[in-house]
Order: structure tokens, then sequence, then C-alpha cells
């Protein structure tokens, strides 16, 4: 696999249970692990026994940081931090340069100020995708102001919205029934020009390749 970011050297263990947003608990050869868990999504397929990939420190209030998890036949990418550390490489798909990271506007923080095909800056969130069902992936996972006020933000400024999808197995892109406010924000986006993608990424312990650029169902 040509990797577009190569991850650092992780280690397995079993899900015991999320504590809460932020701590998991997780058991390898035999011994329990409280591990920080990168990803405040509902994550509603990570349940106990599932399969983890983490990174390992020392010192702290946690033994690690949650990497992988495996649902079914795939990994997803549960630290967003590496689909950010691949954007320079995705952009020069469309041609686009990446011009620097978290630019604050309107007292809100975006992942990167970039520069399109035609020289113009735009703009970009990132928005790091991991539930898919039948097929389809889909964002947010649990109602989200934070999202809501993000796009809000790009269409006004006439951005760029990337949905990563960080697992194989998605095959198009919708926006999660569960947050119906953005999804109908994400459609009059689309209608009034924002542009926005949804772009697979295929993940292995060893790092991410992107993969394919993805539908987008949002209905009309």
């Amino acid at each position: 696999m040509g990797l577009d970011v190569r991850f650092p050297e992780s280690l397995e263990a079993r899900l015991i249970r999320r504590e809460n947003r932020f701590v998991v608990r997780a058991r390898r050869e035999g011994r329990e692990l409280r591990l920080h868990l990168p990803n405040t999504g509902r994550l509603a397929w990570l349940l106990p026994g599932t399969r983890l990939r983490y990174l390992p420190r020392s010192g702290g209030r946690t033994e690690g940081r949650v990497l992988l998890a495996r649902d079914g036949a795939v990994w997803a990418l549960l630290d967003s931090a590496y689909a950010e550390a691949g954007l320079p490489r995705l952009l020069e798909r469309w041609g686009w340069g990446f011009v620097s990271a978290q630019p604050r506007v309107e007292g809100s923080r975006l992942d990167a100020l970039v520069r399109d095909e035609a020289g113009r800056e735009r703009l970009l969130e990132l928005k790091s995708v991991t539930h898919v069902q039948a097929g389809s992936a889909c964002f947010p996972d649990a109602p989200s102001a934070r999202a809501l006020r993000h796009l809000q933000l790009l269409v006004r400024h006439r951005g760029a919205l990337l949905f990563a999808v960080l697992r194989a197995d998605a095959e198009r892109f919708a926006p999660c029934p569960v947050d119906p406010a953005f999804a109908r924000a994400l459609r009059r986006a689309l209608e009034a020009g924002l542009w926005v993608r949804a772009v697979r990424a295929r993940i292995d312990p060893a790092g991410l390749e992107w993969d394919a650029e993805l539908p987008l169902y949002c209905g009309a």
C-alpha cells in the first residue's frame, strides 16, 4: 500500500468499556489499561471486545492513546490528527496547496488555510467520519452545534469542507439523520455552491492511504 501517512508503531488491546468521552478501559495480555480516546463522537459500534491499536506512553493519567479500532473487516482511524497530517498530500490531487494550519475566524478555529487551483486562499475544515452503515458513511454521528457553526462559517467565507472517511468500507457519503439541522444546512450549502468533498481512506496499522472520492447523497 502506498501510504500517504505513516503511523508510529502501535500495540493491540481489547476494549473493556468506554469510561467517558475521553477515556476507555482496555485489556492487553491480561492487564487492564486506561487509554485516552481522541475522538468524542458517539461511536456506537465501539463495543466491548473490539480490537484496538494504541500508542503507549509512560506517565500521565493514561497509559496510551487509541489510534485505531476494528469494526468488522476494517480498521477505522480514531485519531484525526493523522488525517490532518495527510491533508497536504490529498490537496495535491486537486491542484491545491496547503498554506497554514488552525486559522482563527470569527472566534472559531478551523483546520487549515489552503490555496485552490486558481490561486485563491480558502478556509478549509476537515471532518473525520468513522460511522458507516450499509455502505454509507455519515456525519455527525451525534447532534453537533460545533459542526453546524463551522459549516455556516464556511458558507459565509466561501470556504471548503472535506469529509475524511477514515475506513475502507464506505461507498457513499450522507449526513447522519441523527442531526437533521446539519443535514438541512449541508444541503443549502451545496445549493449555494460551497466546495464539499468526501474522500475515503484505507487504513491499516502501518498507516493511511487516500483511496477514492465518494459520491454525496444529501437529499433533494
